[in-house]
């Protein structure tokens, strides 16, 4: 039988909510490190309004992202004006944190490794970041040995270093490797960056997008759609399926795509609601999660690169997010205490399968007046959405060859039909109802 779905079995079906573990309350997540299925961290910022840039929070889970273990990273003496900007591990012992400057007299920006689970932190020296105009914006790791850490210009040039060795040793990469800043006030943001394989992205404040190929050691430079958009310095929320499939909005409601990497942008018209704050790929797929909207709240999806969208939740307020594969990602949030909230693991079937051939599923006759018919088997559920993403419709089987669902109900307009398998495999399909 047919029955309607609300965002409440929305919500369910898409994020489970997980508690954070931090004793005080309204810590948001504003960056997530997937190490695998079992470990994640997370960094924390103050969500409370009262603009604390020093919190020095953080939290892990070994267990796929069902409990969390909350930690306060002593940074050492004369850190106290330091706020942390990213956060990036490789193992359940191993994570790096940088920091950045909160006050003029802080000395303690750089980038701290742990390796015992955040017990205790180590500063890295040669990761300087010693100058006047130093800024360290974000840390990320390949693995155990391979590493950069991004900063706003010092001394004429973006202040960049890479490692070989874990952080042993950092060395700052060269002015003649890095595109020059167009100005003295083009400056990055703090655990903005995407990577894909050995390629990364940081963007600027003067909507510019650098790009390394090589993980950090040579950088080329491209000018993207966001340029002073509305008279604000912005970078934007950008993500990459791929080396050269990417998409890119801003705070605007914006949307465009990218087939070379970020060279070149073509904007999008999607069909429904999207989220205009963080945006991330499922990597090497089609499918995309968002977050935010005008009032920050919901997050939604896409299975087609950014063309359709649905509503996943559309009442609660995430952050950041971060895909491992199409079975883990998580989306960051705020805690209410210690037990309750702070972070959601995705847990639905709306991501289909890695090399399923979504082709196929197919839906006739298209347009239809009552009865659409779905071609495939072992079909496990039938969501039909409105073009804002709200959902209408929903049918559910046990698992079932070649169903119907009566449309009759339905307004005359288009509509965004989902079918989901039996292995969580899906394909959303656009059908007019007459």
């Amino acid at each position: 039988m047919l029955m309607l779905l609300g965002a409440g079995a929305a919500h369910a079906q898409f994020w489970t909510p997980k508690a954070t573990g931090f004793a005080s309350a309204s810590r948001g997540i504003d960056d997530i490190s997937i190490v695998d299925d079992n470990v994640v961290w997370v960094k924390a910022y103050d969500g409370s309004g009262t603009g604390n840039q020093t919190i020095k929070d953080f939290s892990r889970s070994t267990d796929g992202g069902n409990t969390w273990t909350a930690g306060t990273a002593f940074l050492g003496l004369g850190t106290a004006n330091t706020g942390l900007s990213s956060i990036s591990a490789v193992s359940a012992t191993t994570a790096w944190l940088s920091g950045y400057p909160t006050a003029s007299t802080s000395a303690g920006q750089g980038v701290w490794k742990t390796v015992d689970g955040g017990a205790t932190w180590a500063k890295q020296g040669t990761a300087s970041f010693s100058g006047a105009a130093s800024f360290a914006n974000f840390v990320h790791f390949w693995n155990a040995n391979e590493g950069v850490a991004q900063g706003d210009p010092e001394g004429g040039y973006f202040e960049i270093y890479t490692t070989t060795n874990g952080g042993t040793t950092w060395t700052r990469v060269p002015s003649a490797n890095i595109p020059a800043p167009l100005s003295a006030s083009e400056y990055g943001y703090v655990h903005n960056l995407d990577v894909v394989g050995n390629t990364i992205w940081f963007g600027t404040s003067l909507g510019r997008m650098y790009k390394s190929t090589d993980k950090g050691l040579t950088w080329t430079v491209a000018q993207t759609p966001l340029s002073d958009f509305g008279g604000t310095a912005e970078s934007g929320n950008y993500t990459f399926s791929d080396q050269n499939k990417g998409l890119l909005n801003n705070s605007g409601g914006q949307l465009w795509s990218t087939s070379d990497g970020g060279v070149t942008w073509t904007p999008l018209i999607p069909t429904g609601v999207f989220g205009n704050n963080d945006i991330e790929y499922v990597p090497g797929t089609t499918m995309v999660v968002s977050s935010g909207g005008a009032t920050g709240y919901g997050s939604y999806y896409s299975l087609d690169d950014g063309a359709t969208w649905q509503v996943a939740e559309a009442d609660t307020q995430f952050t950041t997010i971060e895909f491992l594969n199409n079975t883990t990602g998580f989306a960051g949030g705020f805690n209410q205490n210690s037990t309750t909230g702070g972070i959601f693991k995705y847990t639905g079937t709306q991501l289909p399968v890695a090399g399923f051939d979504r082709t196929e599923f197919s839906v006739y006759p298209n347009p239809t007046a009552n009865i659409l018919n779905i071609s495939g088997e072992s079909i496990r559920s039938i969501v039909v959405a409105d073009l804002s993403g709200k959902t209408v419709l929903k049918q559910t089987f046990g698992s079932i060859d070649n169903p119907s669902i009566d449309l009759g109900s339905l307004q005359t307009g288009a509509y965004v039909v989902t079918v989901v398998n039996a292995q969580g495999e899906a394909k959303a399909m656009k059908v007019l109802k007459q």
